[in-house]
């Protein structure tokens, strides 16, 4: 039979979890939607969200003394913390959101027994990509999409854990708490520079994890640079605009010289690979490959490549 499928798009809004993945911790946005729907590394309704909590696989708050990773911002060790919610309270949150989004609670998305084994059978698991976007104009309903990271920000004489999304128009917002700051692109990179953002401290610092407590951080276990940040939040807004981010004109480079393997082609994929993020570049392979044969041609070239 012809096969045919549509796409429907489901809005939703994000809240902080922790992922415990076989001993170790992930600082997650849990996507929620306005279906009942969440994503928790898999999309689940809303019964699946309760046996999510059950298992320990989505939590609200880590222990003592465990490492917290950040995606894209490091690991941090966790000395002391208030938490706001046990799992009842954080899974009664969440439904309250959907709420919030669904104020009649009506057409709840539920996931049937039939969905759940053909979905078994694939061997296939949802984990749909958000899109961030806001509302330019309500008439016609006009939306600019944006990308985001996790970044820590000092503001009023406190620390948060804050998602900064930059839009495709060039608005830069950060989001915590209650708080939505916006700002210029042109404006942002002063806050990288004079410590506003941060992504490393030397001393035990206390953070707030928007909805979900504060956290004090005994000690950082790796981070990455700021400068690095900033760049990427650069790539992001490239990538938005349509033009090539540091990880794009590297490849390109990489190519290059393999087409055409002289010093000047080697020189310039230093230069090109140097200016990527360092915790970029082990997407300019493979998940096996990472960025190996860029480092051996740069920085090892008598070496022969692994074929």
């Amino acid at each position: 039979m012809q096969k045919i499928r549509r796409t429907k798009e489901i809005e939703g809004i994000t809240v902080p979890g922790i992922i415990n993945n076989g001993g170790h911790y992930f600082y997650i946005n849990v996507d929620v939607y306005e279906d009942g729907m969440s994503n928790c590394w898999e999309l689940v309704d809303l019964n699946g969200l309760k046996n999510k909590l059950r298992s320990n696989w989505l939590n609200p708050s880590i222990p003592e003394n465990e490492s917290l990773s950040i995606h894209g911002l490091g690991m941090y060790t966790v000395q002391e913390a208030e938490w706001k919610f046990d799992k009842s309270k954080y899974y009664k949150h969440i439904r309250n959101k959907v709420k919030t989004l669904n104020p009649n609670f009506e057409n709840i998305y539920e996931i049937t027994s039939w969905q759940k084994q053909l979905a078994k059978k694939r061997q296939i698991m949802y984990m749909p990509r958000a899109t961030n976007y806001y509302v330019e104009r309500e008439m016609f309903y006009e939306t600019i999409d944006g990308d985001a990271f996790s970044i820590f920000m000092k503001y009023e004489d406190k620390n948060y854990l804050v998602n900064l999304v930059v839009y495709k128009n060039g608005l830069v917002v950060c989001y915590f708490q209650a708080n939505e700051l916006t700002f210029r692109f042109e404006e942002i990179s002063e806050l990288f520079a004079n410590g506003t953002f941060f992504t490393s401290f030397n001393e035990p610092t206390k953070i707030i994890l928007s909805d979900l407590g504060e956290v004090t951080f005994s000690q950082v276990a790796y981070s990455t640079d700021i400068k690095d940040k900033y760049v990427e939040l650069v790539d992001i807004y490239k990538k938005l605009k349509g033009e090539k981010t540091s990880l794009e004109e590297c490849k390109e480079a990489y190519y290059q010289y393999l087409e055409d393997p002289i010093e000047f082609y080697r020189q310039n994929l230093k230069v090109k690979y140097e200016l990527v993020p360092e915790h970029e570049r082990m997407f300019l392979g493979d998940m096996d490959s990472k960025d190996w044969d860029y480092q051996r041609i740069i920085y090892r070239p008598d070496e022969k490549r692994e074929v």
